[in-house]
């Protein structure tokens, strides 16, 4: 047999009622289950990262030019870009940065920095 179903019988009135209806037209959704299901799964992604059960940021990818991080907190892939000038955030906007340490926490990037220190390039120590 399979898992027991976990039924509910929510009564929503007034301006919870309200909420809830504009954000299941905001996501185009027909069934209130539908939105309770994403609500859930997004608020346990969130918990998820709060908590440390999933790492905050993650590599993409990394070329010459610098790398890509994803940043699970604000939901979206974090440019840092490397250059003969430094290093710089797209978020953030600086060099110095949760972005910009995580990347030059990577081993890869640490080589890259070092290779391109070297060869006259304004970046930080690794």
């Amino acid at each position: 047999m399979g898992e027991k179903k976990l039924q509910l019988g929510v009564i929503l009135e007034g301006e919870v009622k309200k909420r809830f209806e504009a954000i299941k037209s905001y996501y185009g959704l027909q069934k209130n289950a539908d939105l309770i299901r994403l609500l859930l799964t997004e608020k346990y992604e969130e918990l998820k990262v709060k908590d440390n059960l999933t790492p905050r940021f993650e590599q993409i990818n990394a070329d010459e030019n610098g790398v890509k991080i994803l940043d699970r907190q604000l939901h979206r892939v974090v440019d840092i870009t490397i250059s003969h000038l430094g290093i710089k955030c797209n978020v953030d906007g600086t060099d110095d940065c949760e972005h910009t340490a995580f990347a030059l926490a990577q081993n890869d990037i640490k080589k890259l920095v070092r290779k391109r220190r070297k060869e006259g390039w304004k970046l930080p120590e690794v």
